[in-house]
C-alpha cells in the first residue's frame, strides 16, 4: 500500500506542479482557483466513472469498498488530470495573455473535456476489473 499512496502523491505534485507552470504568468491567487476548478471537474467525472463501474462489483462490507473507492478515484484523477489540466492551463494562459481569442479557449476546453470523456469511457471497464482483481487479493489473504 505505501507505494501506491507514494504513485498518488508524485503524480499529483507533477500535476499541480506542470499545471501551475502551464497557467504562465497569471498571478498566483488565480493560478490556484483555476488548479482547483480543474482538480474538482476531474475528481468528480472520475468518482462518477467509479460509481458506474462500480455497479458490476459485490463489497464484502462498506470499509473495503470506502477504501478502494478513494484510492482509485485519486489514482485514476491524477492520471486523467495529466492528460488534460496541463493541456487546458495553456490555453487558459495563451487567453489570458490576449495570445488567443476566447472562441478558440472555449474549443481548447471543449477538446480536454473529449480527451477526458474518452480516458473515462476506457476506464470504466478496467475500474470493474480493477475493483475485483483487489477483492481478490484482500479474501485470499
Amino acid at each position: 500500500m505505501p507505494i501506491v499512496i507514494m504513485t498518488i502523491t508524485i503524480t499529483f505534485l507533477v500535476l499541480i506542479t506542470w499545471t501551475y507552470r502551464s497557467l504562465g504568468e497569471m498571478e498566483t491567487k488565480k493560478k490556484i482557483l483555476w488548479i482547483i476548478v480543474e482538480l474538482a471537474i476531474i475528481l468528480i467525472a472520475t468518482y462518477i466513472t467509479y460509481s458506474i463501474s462500480r455497479n458490476e462489483v459485490v463489497y464484502p462490507n462498506e470499509e473495503s469498498k470506502t477504501y478502494i473507492q478513494n484510492v482509485l478515484v485519486l489514482l485514476f484523477s491524477g492520471i486523467n488530470g495529466l492528460f488534460v489540466m496541463p493541456f487546458v492551463s495553456r490555453g487558459v494562459e495563451a487567453a489570458y495573455q490576449e495570445d488567443m481569442t476566447i472562441d478558440k479557449l472555449i474549443k481548447r476546453i471543449m477538446l480536454g473535456i473529449a480527451i477526458l470523456v474518452v480516458l473515462l469511457f476506457l476506464e470504466c471497464g478496467y475500474m470493474a476489473s480493477t475493483q475485483s482483481g483487489i477483492l481478490r487479493v484482500m479474501m485470499a489473504k
